[in-house]
């Protein structure tokens, strides 16, 4: 993709502001002159899924929209084909007519803008997250095999972010001859699904030894980390190992919770948004960027305790709702508090 028509590109998405008014107003669009004309649009936009050697496929549900409009704008910036992987978590018991419910749980329009594609998979119950992981990458299997160009896969999740998108060839580069690399691994151990670059060919095959595991159904779940980690062992795959982000006492920081060096931050910036967020609430840290939050709708996607604490914080800059926001998020039950405002003085408190 050239200079030009990449600039153009985050214009339509939504990441870079412009005004597409015009283009809208009138009983004749095609003919609204607006610095673009609609022969840009289609003689530009409409072949993406041939003009990129690499897809990302983004796993998703309705718990992770807080998070989706800032982790897709990242991955969009990389130049690859994006496909949100979006799960069903709606059940035929809930209220599935209201408004409000609606809303909290679908996508909204700019998530459809910034991806590409958006697949749902059929409904699955029992360990929603894990059962659900499986179904989501296998739909998005699918499109991507309709596409002969590609030949890199990375998948990864819907609260994960690349703070360095332009990053993406540098990981290809470091993959060379290997079949895939994840950002967090051990060799004959546990290999995270959550920042996970593959060959087209390595990633076909370990879905195809997935499919046959998960044809047969069991209570409980199938975790990712395992069915992936069983794929390569019985493949003979070759793994390319990246720098580890690891702790003080050498273990791995296996959900990158306190953000530490590693390939995936070196390369890529990649940080899991929901791990660090946690992290800093149990330890009473500074809380994350209020960029990489959603505040659509009153922060309508953010769990309630939040709402009245962490969000109001990003609103007034009042350290009483943070402390609040740490109280409520203690790591153990015993030590958590639910306190009114008033009980962290009667005055906003500044930094």
């Amino acid at each position: 993709m050239n200079d030009e028509i990449k600039q153009f590109d985050l214009k339509v998405c939504g990441i870079t502001p412009h005004d597409f008014r015009p283009m809208s107003n009138g009983t004749d669009q095609r003919s609204v002159l607006n610095e673009y004309t609609w022969h840009d649009f289609y003689m530009n936009l409409n072949s993406k899924p041939f003009e990129t050697d690499t897809a990302i496929i983004v796993t998703s549900y309705p718990g992770q929209l807080c998070w989706l409009k800032a982790t897709l704008e990242s991955y969009r910036l990389t130049g690859a084909y994006v496909i949100l992987s979006f799960d069903n978590h709606n059940y035929i018991w809930n209220n599935l007519d209201a408004l409000d419910y609606i809303l909290r749980v679908l996508p909204r329009p700019i998530h459809y803008l910034l991806a590409h594609a958006v697949v749902v998979k059929h409904k699955t119950y029992e360990a929603d997250k894990r059962t659900g992981w499986y179904w989501d990458v296998k739909y998005a299997q699918s499109i991507i095999n309709g596409f002969t160009n590609i030949k890199y896969v990375y998948c990864t999740n819907g609260d994960c972010i690349l703070e360095k998108p332009e990053g993406m060839d540098k990981l290809k580069e470091i993959l060379g001859e290997g079949d895939f690399i994840s950002g967090q691994s051990t060799p004959g151990g546990t290999i995270h699904t959550a920042d996970v670059l593959y060959k087209v060919d390595a990633f076909n095959k370990i879905m195809d030894y997935m499919t046959e595991r998960m044809k047969v159904c069991i209570m409980g779940s199938q975790s990712p980390e395992c069915l992936l980690r069983d794929a390569v062992t019985t493949l003979k795959l070759n793994e390319v190992f990246a720098q580890q982000p690891l702790k003080e006492d050498g273990e791995i920081d296996w959900y990158c919770t306190q953000n530490l060096p590693s390939t995936f931050k070196d390369v890529l910036g990649f940080r899991n948004l929901y791990a660090e967020l946690e992290y800093r609430e149990n330890n009473g840290l500074e809380p994350l960027d209020k960029k990489f939050f959603d505040s659509y709708n009153n922060w309508m996607y953010l769990r309630s305790e939040w709402q009245i604490s962490l969000c109001k914080y990003y609103e007034t800059g009042d350290r009483r709702y943070l402390q609040m926001w740490w109280d409520m998020g203690k790591d153990s039950a015993e030590d958590r508090k639910f306190l009114p405002l008033e009980a962290y003085g009667d005055q906003p408190i500044y930094k």
